[in-house]
């Protein structure tokens, strides 16, 4: 259950957002829309008393397994959406910048290291949110 619920937040940001920077505003708000009115019915319902019940969950894997899960996913997902390469590092964000020095320093090939790392990151996170 907290996979699922980890891919729908990730890929209900990751969209919209690439649809948006796509010009395809109108879809991306629809999307954005049931992502938002899906987030604050969970968080309604967790302040009124109404949650699943929890079985000796470490909120540590919970919160790492979602960190790495959208690190694996999030930019892929919003590359192919915007029809770059999958692994496209921009050049704006910080995150960008300290890959692009990183693979300049090292020399290592970008796609295939960031495959790689994020396949690792993948499999980590999947195993701590189904455990």
């Amino acid at each position: 259950m907290n996979l699922l619920i980890a891919l729908f937040l990730i890929v209900f940001e990751a969209i919209p957002e690439a649809l948006s920077d796509k010009g395809k505003k109108a879809i991306a708000g629809v999307i954005e829309f049931i992502y938002r009115a899906f987030v604050t019915i969970c968080v309604f319902a967790v302040f009124n008393g109404c949650h699943l019940p929890q079985k000796d969950i470490n909120p540590y894997y919970l919160i790492g397994g979602y960190v790495l899960l959208r690190f694996a996913l999030f930019d892929m997902l919003y590359n192919l959406v915007r029809r770059n390469e999958p692994w496209y590092v921009g050049k704006t964000k910080l995150s960008d910048k300290a890959w692009n020095w990183f693979f300049k320093k090292t020399r290592i090939p970008s796609g295939h290291f960031l495959a790689m790392v994020k396949f690792i990151s993948l499999l980590i996170s999947v195993t701590w949110l189904i455990k």
